[in-house]
């Protein structure tokens, strides 16, 4: 039974596509994995250094634990269309989600931007003590409008929006808060959407930092705290938790769709469930064992399984004596209902190496438990020396294992169950499967075509090493699949690279010559030139002939078409003189199969018939029957020339064109010609009779041709056909031309360059984040200064594309202007004609910027003005105005 039809009834089940995560001293899902199986306990990997730093080495009871993600303080503002203002009012919080919310969708190949279905997400963060110990205290003097931007940038509510707007995310988008089991209940949340058909595809996560940040705790007694700074989850010597910063994404879709559109499914969620704990629990705060009982057997019973077909349990597992005693009665309960086996699902909580990442915990777990299943290993479970005493009984159906363990599943899918409750009672459960393993799909190109992208010269040089290395062993299968993923799956960016793989020679990388934005070094579409053929012989094709098959098709059909034109009179014939004309009409279809649209066509010899067939102006019959008939009549001499000059002269006669869907140019040299000029059959008879006495024009246009793209429809400079074993060698150049198309800023057609073809989406390196500081330091002094609230770093200079016609500003108004502008906008140097939008502005920020300008220029402007005034050098004009005619500037007083 093959994979497709085994899974084709399982319509409820969600596939898990892509994967994100950080952590203190983790920022990859691989460097995750490795982590969890060597059994590195990550939160203990603190230096005394860095406990001096926090300035309690030395002090009673404080533990030092490495429970910091470094450098919060640091966010590629820029990457997301943020100002350095805006990113430094942001809760570290909400940057980190939407890193890891961008890198998920990168990781499971998707641009929300090029996506055709509807794409959500739910998410839940962490209290925000950053606005609490940062913000708040220098709040005075900033006015309302500070205060709204500073809610926007930090509370809870616009941590899942903020995210989605930035994204460009169309789906249901939520924030999701149930404190620690945030996480895994957006997982839940996201798989009903996705069920009901809401949404297409689902990113879901959280994230948690505690600010301000310490290398550790004051330990006290009878705490929640760890004694020791160790989480032991399960083991009978565990005094207590240990909080830590984490973040996590995934990337969810309907199985089928994932399994119908090539993704990299990763696991496959059979079904989850949520619940709360109500009042039947000793307190608020307290866990209770009703309903981690009822969430769990209510996610198997979704998912169609029963306890024990689960062979893993990543479980809650927090370290405190109280929480891990009563989720290990209810999994006892659980299973004990259906089974009288011992030992046979192992039990792990990723609390232990990484700490309890609050909201983000669910999320964390989740991962821990698909690389699992990925890689069919069961992890070990750290500190599980003296396994709890409910665990000793010898009846348990539970082991910690302390070492890694191959995942036997003789006669099953592998299946796990992951918990994640949360304080206050909503417990959560979710059943995983492992994913199917799909065959491997050959390539029908030797060559493959790598396509990067980037905002700036930095960052894809980043991108472009750790690519390089990433496929320094990759298979031809894998080669192809990656091409793919960046080709469909990557946002286009400004700053561009293809690079050549395949074929057993070295990879080649082009990059843009020029650094302008957008597409301003290319003036129009690229122009269709089809040369006259220097020589041609016999065509002998071999394998290359078939690598693309749009053009083999087109190359079939007009080599048949001239061969029941000519029938056996000359045998040669067909394949001689029709060989370079099929070969340029095949490789238009193929362009044109590739979404390359020109901006007209010109033909020189030969070449103007198929140019002429490509523009709709002669059917396929007639370029083929024409433009053989020529070239026979350039190659032959005497009695045989005229008999091809008679041929063509008669089929010209009776020439009926058809109307032109792309401008012809006229021949090198001519004037140019309408559509009855070119229907004009004089035009046709006369253009062989040129080139019988004066020969046929064979310069090419390249050189004539300025700021244009010219593509040549040809394989090399005598369309002579390639040799055996050269076939590789003239697809590459085909492709490479691709390349520089699509450097140059025109749009392909991906689909139909794939077309016959299978290929999957494959998780790639992420885009590499060019951070810098946007922090609101925490000063004491700070407090009762009355200052209008900035952050620390001095303006991000602009990189040298983006100061084209920049212009300094000329008068003191000016100056002043620019001053203001790039403290509120945090970039330098403005010049008095860039746009406020365009620099990072909003309408939000408009309005504490026009009090302050008001102020500082002592004028009363209406705050219409402002914003209709969207340049220094306008706005200087209407602050002048003012001060010349308060009444004549509109807004006053």
């Amino acid at each position: 039974m093959s994979l497709e039809n085994e899974y084709e009834d399982h319509k409820a089940d969600i596939a898990i596509i892509g994967l994100s995560i950080r952590l203190p001293g983790i920022d990859t899902v691989s460097r995750f994995w490795e982590a969890v199986l060597s059994g590195e306990e990550v939160v203990a990997n603190v230096s005394p250094q860095d406990a001096a730093e926090g300035g309690a080495a030395e002090k009673p009871n404080f533990i030092r634990a490495n429970t910091n993600i470094r450098n919060i303080e640091n966010f590629d503002a820029a990457f997301f269309n943020f100002n350095i203002r805006e990113a430094s009012l942001m809760d570290p919080q909400h940057r980190l989600l939407l890193e890891t919310a961008w890198e998920a969708l990168e990781s499971a190949g998707y641009d929300p931007g090029s996506y055709d279905g509807l794409i959500g997400m739910y998410a839940g963060v962490y209290a925000n003590y950053y606005q609490m110990f940062n913000l708040l205290p220098l709040i005075y003097g900033n006015g309302t409008a500070s205060e709204l931007q500073m809610q926007i940038a930090s509370e809870k509510d616009h941590a899942a929006t903020m995210a989605a707007y930035k994204l460009g995310l169309t789906g249901p988008v939520l924030n999701v808060q149930s404190a620690c089991s945030s996480s895994l209940a957006a997982v839940h949340l996201a798989c009903e959407s996705l069920l009901t058909y809401s949404s297409d595809m689902m990113v879901c996560g959280g994230a948690t930092l505690g600010i301000p940040q310490s290398h550790g705790y004051y330990y006290q007694d009878n705490g929640l705290l760890s004694a020791d700074g160790h989480l032991r989850a399960f083991d009978a010597q565990a005094t207590g938790t240990l909080y830590s910063d984490g973040a996590g994404c995934v990337v969810l879709k309907r199985f089928s769709d994932a399994l119908e559109d090539g993704d990299t499914i990763h696991a496959v969620i059979k079904g989850s469930a949520v619940n709360n704990d109500g009042a039947l629990k000793a307190g608020y705060t307290a866990p209770a064992v009703q309903g981690q009982i009822q969430v769990i057997e209510r996610a198997q019973m979704i998912a169609g399984v029963n306890a024990e077909d689960i062979s893993y349990i990543e479980a809650h597992g927090t370290g405190t004596p109280l929480g891990d005693a009563i989720e290990l009665e209810a999994l006892h309960e659980v299973f004990a209902r259906h089974t009288g086996r011992s030992a046979f699902c192992a039990l792990g909580s990723v609390k232990a190496n990484v700490g309890h990442t609050g909201p983000a915990a669910g999320i964390v777990g989740l991962i821990k438990t698909v690389m699992a299943l990925r890689e069919r290993t069961l992890p070990p479970a750290i500190h599980a020396d003296s396994p709890h005493d409910r665990l000793m009984t010898g009846h348990s159906p539970f082991y910690l294992n302390p070492v890694p363990l191959e995942w036997s599943s003789p006669n099953q899918r592998r299946l796990a169950g992951v918990s994640s409750f949360g304080l206050g009672g909503t417990n959560v459960h979710v059943i995983l499967q492992e994913a199917p393993v799909l065959r491997e799909s050959p390539s029908l190109r030797r060559s493959n075509l790598l396509v990067l992208s980037a905002k700036s010269k930095e960052g894809l040089k980043r991108q472009k090493e750790s690519l390089q290395q990433f496929l320094s062993s990759a298979s031809e299968e894998l080669l192809a699949d990656a091409a793919y993923t960046l080709q469909t799956g990557r946002k286009q960016f400004e700053h561009r690279a293809v690079g050549l793989y395949g074929s057993g020679d070295e990879p080649e990388w082009m990059e843009r010559e020029n650094d302008t934005k957008g597409n301003q070094g290319l003036t129009s579409l690229p122009l269709f030139h089809f040369p006259h053929p220097v020589n041609f012989a016999a065509a002998e094709p071999g394998d290359w002939i078939t690598e693309e098959p749009v053009f083999y098709r087109s190359y079939v059909q007009s080599m048949e078409l001239a061969g029941q034109m000519f029938g056996r009179g000359d045998p040669a014939l067909p394949d001689r003189a029709t060989y370079p004309i099929a070969v340029q009409i095949s490789l238009f279809k193929l362009w044109d199969s590739w979404g390359i649209q020109p901006s007209g066509c010109q033909g020189s010899g030969s070449g103007l018939f198929a140019a002429a067939c490509a523009c709709g102006l002669l059917t396929l019959e007639d370029a083929l029957y024409l433009g053989s008939s020529y070239l026979a009549a350039l190659t032959t001499a005497g009695q045989e020339r005229s008999v091809y000059v008679r041929n063509y002269r008669q089929r010209a006669v009776s020439l009926k064109t058809g109307p032109m869907k792309i401008p012809l140019a006229a021949p090198l040299g001519g004037k140019p010609m309408n559509q009855t000029e070119w229907s004009d059959s004089h035009f046709w008879t006369t253009y062989l009779m040129d080139a019988l006495e004066e020969g046929p024009s064979i310069q090419g246009i390249v050189n004539n041709v300025k700021d244009r793209l010219v593509l040549e429809m040809r394989f090399d400079e005598d369309l002579v056909p390639p040799a055996e074993g050269q076939g590789a060698t003239v697809w590459r150049n085909v492709y490479r031309l691709l390349g520089k198309v699509w450097l140059e800023g025109c749009p392909v057609n991906w689909k139909g360059y794939y077309q016959g073809e299978r290929r999957r989406r494959v998780e790639l390196p992420a885009y590499p984040f060019e951070r810098t500081r946007c922090w609101v330091e925490r000063e004491a002094s700070a407090l009762d200064s009355g200052e209008p609230l900035t952050p620390t770093p001095e303006p991000v200079s602009l990189r040298p594309e983006q100061l084209i016609g920049y212009t300094a500003p000329r008068t003191k108004v000016e100056q002043d202007l620019v001053e203001v502008w790039e403290l509120y906008l945090g970039v330098a140097p403005i010049g008095i004609n860039d746009n406020y939008y365009e620099l990072g502005g909003n309408s939000l920020l408009a309005a504490s910027l026009h009090a302050h300008i008001c102020e500082r220029f002592c004028v009363t402007l209406g705050l219409e003005v402002f914003l209709e005034q969207q340049t220094i050098a306008r706005l200087a004009k209407s602050i002048e105005s003012w001060k010349f005619d308060p009444t004549s500037t509109k807004g006053g007083h």
